[in-house]
Parts: structure tokens; C-alpha cells; sequence
């Protein structure tokens, strides 16, 4: 097991050597201490820890190539080779528990296991990557493309991938230009923080409001945009709620006040809401009404009601009520209604 053999391995350290490798990776604790705070601790500066730390690391170096080190580094590297030559550190240290049979395994053993043997390479996580280990330079030549490439394919294409759920089918096209399975192709997705999925199962991109609402109003949007039917302001709080996009709980009339202010959403009935990108048409019942009788003609009342049924949550009094208003309508020799 890696964590057993990192605690036998600086054994045969001096006491302060031990104590430092311990405290700097994290070893005994799971936590790592700092230099300013182990200089503290021995009466000693920063830079003198940094120099036992470094001593201490050339010392196992040594050692590693005698000792159970090398077996173990070549079971890690195999399992990254099947992954494509690179993991996410996390999903990395989840797996090695299992593989190398060690509950005790935690992410800084591996740092450790890095700083000493200097294969596999760790990726600090920035603003383009998570953190994650790679077998050679190679990999991250491969992995930069690839991930390129992918950002370009799909960036116009947001309705497929959200409403059509297509991800896979770009991330095969992809895989293919480079040569590498599509679980290959999709572990490098995972290392990217360019890409996201949503609580819906959607992969795309992460700046997409539709994968990373941030707002109660993108919560909202989406919601509406992957039901495609009108929502009371209330039924959009609970599944805010469900989903569980964060933390933040969403309160209906935090998102009522949402929805009246967005230009995105209509109101269609009375606290129903529908997005004016699935074909709702902003306005009052007279306005819809009006609307529908230019663009189609004169129509009878049921007709009307029929089509207005696609547009509004409307009693039949109040289209009846409208129709009786001589200022916008007229009531036509044949029996149907037009407009004043």
C-alpha cells in the first residue's frame, strides 16, 4: 500500500527530517503545514526548512529505486496510460484506493509520491485546468488540442446540446481527429474547466447560463427552457429548489420578482410564466387578441378562443368580455369578429 510505504520509507530519517516531510506533505494529519509554521515551531527559518525538506526528499530518492516505490509508481503510470496518459487529481485518488487496495490513501500521499519519484507530473489547477496527473509533455500537447478544438465545435451549437443533449456526438467527432477513444476524449473533458454539465445531465460549456445559471433568473430560464411549458412562479421556486443548482434557496417571490423584470418570460395566466422564445408574445389579452385577429383574419369566437389557448391560460369570459368592446372589435354580418 502507498500510504504504508511512505511511512516506512521516512522512518529511517532523522527525527527533524521525519517531522518535517510529515508536516510539509500533509503525511500523519492529511494536512499540510506551512514553512513559516514548522520554522516556528523548531526555532528556525523558512529557508532552513526549505533546505531539510529538500534534503530530505534527495535522501528517498535513493531509496526509491530500491524499494517498493517501483512497482507501485508503475501500476499508477499503467492506469494513467489506460486513461489516456492523464487523471483528475481527485478521481485519480478515489481510484488508487481501490486499485492499490489503501483506505488510508489520501491526495497528499500522491504529492508526496510526485515530489519523490518526479513521475507521474502534477498540474497545479488554474483557470484553464483542474488539477490533474499526466505520464509526459506529450499528453498535455494532445489534451490542449483536443479540448481547443472541442470549444470551437460546439460553440455555436448550444440548442443542440441542451435541448438535444448531442455533447457525445462532437466529443466523438473530436476523439476520432485525435486518434483517442471517447472515454479517452471525455476524461480530458473532465480535466477541462471550460466544460460543465448541468443538473439536467447536459455537457456544454461552462460560461453557457444554461450549464452554470448564476442568477435566480438563469435558474429560472432554464427551468422553463427545458420544460417548454408555462410554469407557475411557484412550481419555478420548487424546482429551482430540486435541482439543486447551489446553495441558495429560491423563494417564490424572489423568483416572481425575477420573472416580471426579464424580458425572457411572459406572463401568460394568472403567476404563469412562459419563455418569449418558445412562441409567447408579450402583451395584454385585448393585445394577443388583436394580434392573432390581424395576422389570421376575422375568425369566429371559438376559433379565437382556440388560438389564443396557445398564447394565454384565459377564461372565456374574458375574450368574450374584450370582443364586446367596440373601440378595438366588430362583430361582422357573417357572425365572426375583426378588428375596429
Amino acid at each position: 500500500m502507498l500510504s504504508s510505504t511512505i511511512n516506512n520509507l521516512i522512518l529511517d530519517l532523522k527525527p527533524r527530517e521525519r517531522e518535517v516531510l510529515a508536516g510539509r506533505f500533509g503525511l500523519e494529519k492529511n494536512k499540510k503545514e506551512t514553512l513559516a509554521g514548522l520554522g516556528k515551531k523548531y526555532g528556525i527559518t523558512r529557508e532552513r526548512i526549505r533546505q531539510i525538506e529538500a534534503d530530505a526528499l534527495e535522501k528517498l530518492r535513493e531509496e526509491v529505486r530500491r524499494e517498493k516505490f517501483v512497482p507501485i509508481v508503475s501500476q499508477v503510470s499503467r492506469h494513467l496510460d489506460g486513461l489516456g496518459g492523464l487523471r483528475r487529481h481527485d478521481l485519480l485518488v478515489q481510484e488508487l484506493r481501490t486499485l492499490l487496495d489503501d483506505e488510508k490513501l489520501h491526495d497528499l500521499h500522491l504529492h508526496f509520491l510526485g515530489a519523490v519519484t518526479h513521475q507521474p507530473f502534477y498540474y497545479f489547477d488554474d483557470a484553464e485546468f483542474h488539477s490533474f496527473w499526466y505520464v509526459d509533455e506529450k499528453i498535455l500537447k494532445k489534451l490542449r488540442k483536443l479540448i481547443d478544438h472541442l470549444e470551437k465545435m460546439i460553440g455555436s451549437r448550444k440548442e443542440e446540446l441542451i435541448l438535444e443533449n448531442k455533447f457525445n456526438h462532437y466529443l466523438s467527432r473530436v476523439s476520432r481527429i485525435y486518434n483517442v477513444a471517447e472515454p479517452v476524449g471525455f476524461n480530458y473533458v473532465l480535466v477541462s474547466r471550460k466544460f460543465k454539465a448541468n443538473p439536467f445531465g447536459n455537457f456544454g460549456l461552462s460560461e453557457w447560463e444554461e450549464i452554470e445559471p448564476k442568477t435566480m433568473g438563469g435558474k429560472a430560464y432554464l427551468i422553463l427552457k427545458k420544460q417548454k411549458t408555462p410554469f407557475h412562479f411557484r412550481e419555478v421556486a420548487q424546482e429551482i429548489n430540486r435541482m439543486r443548482f447551489d446553495d441558495k434557496k429560491a423563494l417564490p417571490q424572489t423568483v416572481h420578482n425575477e420573472l416580471i423584470k426579464d424580458p425572457r418570460f411572459v406572463l401568460v395566466g394568472r403567476g404563469m410564466y412562459g419563455l418569449k422564445e418558445h412562441g409567447y408574445l408579450p402583451g395584454t389579452a385585448r393585445e394577443i387578441m388583436t394580434y392573432i385577429l390581424k395576422k389570421d383574419g376575422s375568425m369566429t369566437a371559438d376559433n379565437l378562443l382556440k388560438a389564443i389557448a396557445k398564447q394565454r391560460i384565459l377564461q372565456k369570459n374574458t375574450v368574450v368580455l374584450n370582443l364586446h368592446n367596440k373601440k378595438y372589435f366588430r362583430r361582422l354580418p357573417n357572425g365572426k369578429y375583426g378588428i375596429k
